[in-house]
């Protein structure tokens, strides 16, 4: 499966809005790092995992895997150049590189877990970046990703009509069942989906019933209309 941008129209959107990056989401506020917190909770991070970070952008998924287990070696990869520089001056002692989302400078079998937020909907070639993490990860090593569904188009584009917004750029936003079905063509085991931010805007009181109720409906097609939806996959161990 190929997507009709390239890797180089990525960065370059990227770069522009990188000077905004943090400002934005720092307005957006909770719906932003709902990522972090919620991702987090499936990582099953112990102390001496190799953690591969991707996309990184200006690193503000360190310090939620710094505080879940010690001695975590943390390999973040970024697409960004201007995106790369503002994380390393956040976070200057920490490990970023360059990655054009479908090679991995990495041995295989060398991470215990990937941590991919938002970053599949960006790549020219998804199943290529889904092979690549297969390849890198240990056998028994857990893959957790958030991506936003088919559905979340329309709200997007409403949402930036009224709210400032870095924007998305080059994007293919994905279907939960194309997304499982590459995730099973790689060899990945889907452990759990889960549908999430039925309201990512609003009175927070509407958005944490909101949540209660996309929390309870997971099993029902409702599921789909949350604009962040997790996947939790693992090698197997053969």
């Amino acid at each position: 499966m190929k997507n009709n941008f390239t890797i180089e129209q990525v960065c370059e959107f990227w770069d522009k809005v990188a000077d905004v990056y943090d400002e934005v989401n720092k307005k957006i506020g909770s719906a932003h790092y709902q990522r972090f917190t919620e991702s987090i909770k499936y990582l099953n991070l112990k102390n001496g995992d190799k953690i591969l970070n991707i996309w990184s952008r200006t690193g503000n998924a360190i310090p939620y895997l710094k505080n879940l287990a010690d001695h975590v070696e943390i390999h973040n990869l970024e697409v960004s150049l201007k995106m790369l520089a503002k994380a390393k001056e956040k976070f200057p002692i920490e490990n970023f590189q360059l990655t054009d989302l479908r090679k991995f400078d990495f041995n295989d079998n060398f991470f215990d877990k990937i941590l991919s937020l938002e970053t599949l909907e960006h790549a020219p070639e998804p199943l290529a970046l889904l092979s690549e993490f297969w390849r890198v990860l240990k056998p028994g090593g857990r893959l957790v990703m958030s991506l936003p569904p088919k559905t979340a188009e329309m709200p997007l584009k409403v949402y930036e009509m009224f709210f400032k917004n870095h924007g998305e750029g080059p994007h293919n936003f994905l279907a939960s069942k194309k997304v499982k079905k590459m995730l099973e063509e790689t060899g990945l085991r889907l452990v759990l989906h889960k549908g999430t931010l039925l309201f990512p805007v609003g009175p927070q009181k509407m958005q944490n019933l909101a949540e209660k109720i996309i929390e309870k409906m997971q099993w029902t097609p409702v599921k789909e209309l949350g604009i962040r939806q997790f996947y939790v996959s693992e090698k197997p161990i053969i």
